[in-house]
């Protein structure tokens, strides 16, 4: 159950990571994978070098 919740928290973040990233003119896909595949890092990754608005 716990994995569940995990995985769901992690899909969230990947969808509103790539949701921001098209709104700020990037590439979702992009992000989506780099949270994805980078996890919590790939996340925060996002987060210092996103662009502002």
């Amino acid at each position: 159950m716990g994995a569940l919740i995990w995985f769901s928290i992690g899909l969230i973040a990947c969808i509103w990571a790539a949701i921001d990233a098209s709104d700020r003119g990037k590439s979702g896909c992009l992000v989506f994978l780099l949270v994805f595949l980078g996890g919590p890092i790939g996340l925060i990754v996002w987060l210092l070098i996103r662009p502002q608005n």
